[in-house]
């Protein structure tokens, strides 16, 4: 009977030893798998915000970019203060476009658009992200404006359509975005660098084209 009892503790204790030799056996693929779900979680969210900042608008500088290529469908721009004659006088075009100034300088645009008139130009501090111009309501009362005019065909072939300049006692030397707006929406926008004044008196029309390509 004694025998029997010691057989039946020794099976019993072997179970046991049995048992706890590997005691993760059973949740160790669950674990494994939860882990495997967060990483893709994880994943996931990187390819969304991925996705959500790769669906910014990044201006780059000398490019128009059209929210309507209907309404411009390339632009010149010229300056009274810099660079030559060949430098400014460009076909209308949304590359290549002038973008660097003086403060104080004029700033002339030469639309290539089929509309006549009601084309406004408001220039703003530079935004990382130009999409923020789509949802907004422009107004020359917005103190966040720092030059604006209107764009009007004239009535002579060639001549400006509008002009502006930014003002050095309101506006300091940097980037900033020039957006253009018809019917309340804008339609495109360019950014471009103002320098103080004097500053480039000396630089020839391969040194700005240079800058131009340097912020």
């Amino acid at each position: 009977m004694k025998k029997i009892f010691a057989l039946i503790i020794s099976a019993a204790m072997l179970v046991s030893l049995a048992a706890c030799s590997n005691p993760n056996s059973a949740s160790t693929p669950t674990t494994t798998a939860n882990a495997a779900g967060a990483e893709a979680d994880a994943g996931g969210d990187s390819d969304t915000n991925n996705n959500a900042a790769s669906d910014a608008i990044v201006l780059l500088p000398g490019e128009l970019y059209q929210f309507d290529k209907d309404v411009i469908k390339g632009i010149t721009v010229k300056g009274n203060q810099l660079g030559s004659g060949e430098f400014n006088d460009k076909d209308p075009d949304v590359k290549g476009i002038r973008c660097v100034f003086l403060l104080n300088e004029w700033v002339e645009f030469y639309p290539d658009t089929s509309v006549a008139n009601g084309i406004y130009v408001y220039v703003y501090k530079h935004a990382d992200d130009a999409k923020v111009y789509t949802d907004m309501g422009f107004t020359e009362e917005d103190v966040k404006v720092l030059a604006t005019c209107t764009l009007e065909k004239p009535e002579d072939a060639g001549y400006q359509w509008g002009a502006l300049y930014l003002n050095p006692e309101y506006a300091d030397p940097g980037v900033y975005d020039i957006v253009f707006v018809k019917d309340g929406k804008a339609v495109a926008v360019m950014e471009a660098k103002f320098y103080a004044e004097g500053s480039l008196s000396d630089k020839s029309d391969d040194d700005l084209r240079a800058m131009m390509k340097d912020f």
